[in-house]
């Protein structure tokens, strides 16, 4: 139940809470000290009464009209505070004093102490007049207590009242961009990343406000690159079809036309029933020229989409035979392979991506540098040897824009992020450049 309040009524019942018992504790307090307040007082009183009736008394004897005399040291000390003093010439026992007149009587019972009762026999000119009763009444002193814990309690509450709505509206105020944030992030949540929240509220939201606004700008950066690495994937695949619709009519196209052609003619010699055998031999050659001629056109498209000596050798012998390709094709290039540092078995895509950069940066560099050497490395690096390190590096002039800008190396690069790797393309010294890729493993 208290995981389910919101801040604002957590902090406001934290706060009403604390106000309750403040006004609670002080009131408790002077509740506490009462008793000992109404006994305190009475003793003053009653202490300082006998010592003025004490000295009223010694000129009681001087007086021609003790009565007289007696009446007017009444009315003093009656002006006195908190006590009550009258004659009992009868010596019957002292009048009731009524205790707490202005308290409620519960108040009274609770903090009144033992009634203190003082007797003082009057005598004047040799003769006793009565006696002199001096109680000490606690019923003021309770009324002035009782009036402290009302003025207490209702000018407390009325305090506390104000704090708390005052502190409410501040809390209020402080805890309004609390919506707004989760406001945002719920946008960020549909997939709105254009959202961006106003400067307002303390230095804290503002800050997470910040960080709210970078999260949406680079989620927005991730889906303008996510759109661009599609259309790119999109325009590399066309890029892609069209070469093979290109081979397959430029290339395959003329040989199954050719095969067609020579079996036609063969055909017609047998169904006229020539006899010559060299001939028929040599429309036999051709076609499996043709056919052979065929095959290796259709053994390099397939290469182009799947290297088949990568399932069939391996990423080690795969590289080893593209490796052995180009030094063919290109003898005056001095191409090297380093293969010790690869020895953990790679996951497909690994082994793929390995390969076709590899492939890439070959083929860049017969094409582009005019290098005349290749080193190519492929290692296991790292503590644990958790990240796969393919460097292609030759002595050729160098890189240019034209070449970074290359479909082949940005396809390249996107394959290679996409597995959460980097692919860096840089001129070296003191002349070449260096294709290299660290894919983790």
């Amino acid at each position: 139940m208290h995981q389910r309040l919101s801040l604002r009524v957590r902090l406001l019942a934290l706060l009403g809470a604390a106000l309750a018992f403040g006004l609670a504790t002080g009131i408790g307090l002077l509740v506490l000290h009462a008793a000992s307040r109404v006994r305190a007082e009475a003793d003053s009183t009653a202490r300082l009464a006998r010592e003025f009736v004490a000295t009223a008394l010694v000129s009681l004897d001087e007086s021609h009209d003790p009565v007289a005399a007696l009446r007017g040291l009444l009315a003093d000390v009656e002006r006195l505070r908190h006590i009550h003093i009258f004659m009992d010439g009868a010596g019957a026992a002292e009048t009731p004093i009524a205790e707490g007149r202005r308290a409620p009587q519960w108040f009274a019972t609770l903090v009144a102490a033992k009634p203190s009762v003082t007797r003082i026999d009057l005598e004047g000119r040799g003769r006793l007049h009565g006696e002199l009763v001096i109680a000490a009444d606690p019923g003021d002193e309770i009324a002035e207590i009782w009036g402290e814990i009302v003025f207490l309690a209702f000018g407390g509450a009325a305090l506390a009242l104000a704090g708390f709505i005052l502190v409410s509206i501040v809390v209020s105020r402080a805890l309004r961009p609390v919506s707004t944030l989760a406001d945002a992030l719920e946008r960020l949540e549909r997939g709105d990343h254009s959202v961006r929240i106003a400067d307002g509220g303390s230095l804290e939201f503002v800050a997470i406000a910040d960080r709210i606004d970078a999260l949406a700008a680079t989620l927005t950066r991730f889906d303008d690159e996510n759109r661009r690495l599609i259309e790119r994937i999109i325009h590399v695949q066309d890029e892609e079809r069209r070469d093979i619709a290109r081979d397959l009519h430029d290339e395959i196209g003329p040989f199954l036309f050719t095969i067609r052609a020579g079996l036609g003619a063969l055909a017609r010699k047998l169904e006229g029933g020539t006899q010559d055998r060299r001939a028929l031999a040599s429309d036999c050659t051709r076609i499996d020229d043709q056919l052979g001629a065929l095959q290796q056109v259709n053994r390099r498209i397939l290469g182009r989409l799947r290297p088949a000596a990568l399932d069939e050798m391996g990423l080690e012998g795969a590289l080893q035979a593209l490796a052995q390709g180009w030094r063919e094709s290109h003898p005056d290039v001095a191409i090297e392979l380093n293969l010790a540092g690869a020895t953990r078995p790679l996951d497909e895509s690994i082994a793929l991506t390995a390969y076709r950069i590899v492939q890439e940066g070959l083929t860049n560099v017969i094409r582009h540098s005019g290098a005349a050497r290749v080193d190519i490395e492929v290692e296991q690096i790292g503590a644990e040897r958790r990240e796969l390190r393919v460097a292609v590096r030759d002595d050729g002039a160098g890189v240019d824009e034209n070449m970074k800008k290359g479909i082949g190396l940005r396809g390249m690069g996107e394959r290679v992020a996409a597995l959460g790797g980097r692919l860096t393309l840089e001129s070296v010294p003191p002349g070449g450049a260096l294709l290299e890729a660290r894919l983790p493993l």
